[in-house]
Parts: C-alpha cells; sequence; structure tokens
C-alpha cells in the first residue's frame, strides 16, 4: 500500500493549513518520510490548494485535492496519518478508525470551541494537538507514532442507563 497522508479541514476552510501542507517544505518533509501519496479535503479552500498545485515541482508523490464529499471515511481508511481541523466529528472518526491524528488549531476561528475537545483528547494521549507555526515540527518529531489508542464504544451504556431508569 502507498504511504498516504490524508488532510482534511471540514465544511469550512482553512487557508493557512492548505497552504501549509502544499508547500514545498512540506512536501520533502514527508516524501523523506516515505509518503507518496497526499490526498486534502479542502472545504472553500479549494482556490488555495488549487494555486499550490500549479507551483510544485520535482515532488513525485501524488497528490489529490477535493472540496467536499459525502464521506470522508474511505480517504481516512486508506490514510497512514491523518492531518485534520479541530472538528469534533472529524477527530472522532479518525480516532475511532485507530489513525493518528494531528490537529491543528485553525487560531483564526472566533470563539473556537473546538479546542476544548482537541486539548482533552491530547491531554489524554490520543492524538497530537498543534497550530500552523509548529505542524512541521510535529510531524518532522513522530510524536504521533506513539499515541494511545482510543478505546471502544461501549454499547450496552444506553441500555444499562434505560433498564436502570426503568428498573428493570
Amino acid at each position: 500500500m502507498i504511504k498516504t497522508l490524508f488532510v482534511t479541514v471540514g465544511s469550512t476552510g482553512f487557508d493557512k493549513l492548505i497552504s501549509l501542507v502544499t508547500s514545498s517544505l512540506f512536501l520533502k518533509a514527508l516524501y523523506s518520510k516515505g509518503y507518496k501519496r497526499l490526498k486534502i479535503q479542502c472545504g472553500t479552500s479549494i482556490k488555495i490548494y488549487n494555486e499550490a498545485i500549479q507551483c510544485i515541482q520535482d515532488i513525485e508523490m501524488e497528490i489529490v485535492g477535493y472540496d467536499f464529499k459525502s464521506s470522508l471515511k474511505q480517504d481516512m481508511i486508506d490514510s497512514d496519518l491523518i492531518i485534520s481541523h479541530a472538528g469534533s466529528g472529524s477527530i472522532l472518526e479518525s480516532l475511532r478508525l485507530q489513525k493518528p491524528l494531528i490537529v491543528v488549531i485553525n487560531e483564526t476561528l472566533m470563539n473556537n470551541h473546538q479546542v476544548e475537545l482537541a486539548i482533552e483528547m491530547q491531554n489524554k494521549g490520543y492524538l497530537v494537538c498543534g497550530s500552523i507555526s509548529n505542524l512541521l515540527e510535529i510531524f518532522r518529531s513522530d510524536a504521533f507514532n506513539s499515541l494511545t489508542p482510543f478505546p471502544e464504544p461501549d454499547e450496552t451504556i444506553f441500555a444499562d442507563i434505560l433498564n436502570e431508569e426503568m428498573m428493570l
């Protein structure tokens, strides 16, 4: 299987993340670690992606980008590493698939409640959290290779609560 990085920005855009992961410096770091495919879900940052792709030279890597899909699950399954915005859906889906995850905080968002989830998940060792300013350093450090596996959901909890409330 081709070593693949999947990047997702969710339903909005994250121009700085798209610019960084399509930069020559980042692509060279990616290639040096054996990655041969980069898939990017760009959201509304598709224009930034398209402009960046026109400038890429001398990188032997398959790079695929798109704005939206109805489901990102297959791209996540096919990846070896996921870099994501701090959206709860993206975080939980990545972790449930037991994929190494780097979450990049979009510091331009006001009242970014998603940061709390990302930081708490990092404190539990499930993911690595960073920003645009330190993403390349995090990637080079391989800190994402020694994460705690996310626990499987306990599907009996709801039934147990319901039974307790109904005194069954």
